[in-house]
């Protein structure tokens, strides 16, 4: 539902946008010129997960992608000219949807953040995996 409701909040915006590209581009235009192993790194993602979400904003001209200046193998991602252009609106509806969020997270009984928080703390101390391979 709230993948659904965003992308009507960006489409009403006129952003041709998903719920699902927000982590990366906002990453990307935090940084001038940002690699894909850095993001993956970084974002604890996968690197073809990141390279198939890339091509997809590139496709929608909100990034683009160069040769690294130091290493021609590498390439960096960065915004687009589109994307230097739509970041102030993005901005306006992610501070709206930030405050959207705080209201909706202090009407909840239970803090979800703080147990998503609780989860990762367990799973750093011991993986997924592993404690499925002690069972």
């Amino acid at each position: 539902m709230f993948a659904r409701d965003v992308a009507i909040i960006y489409k009403e915006h006129h952003l041709d946008f998903e719920a699902k590209y927000f982590v990366l581009f906002y990453l990307i235009s935090q940084r001038n010129g940002i690699g894909i192993m850095e993001i993956a790194d970084e974002l604890s993602l996968t690197h073809p997960g990141i390279i198939h979400l890339a091509k997809e904003l590139e496709k929608k001209g909100y990034i683009e992608s160069v040769k690294s200046p130091i290493d021609s193998r590498k390439r960096l991602l960065s915004l687009s000219k589109k994307g230097k252009a739509a970041l102030p609106e993005f901005k306006k509806v992610w501070d709206k949807i930030h405050k959207l969020n705080n209201q909706l997270m202090q009407k909840q009984q239970n803090n979800l953040l703080k147990a998503i928080a609780e989860m990762e703390t367990l799973l750093e101390e011991k993986s997924y995996y592993k404690r499925f391979k002690n069972m």
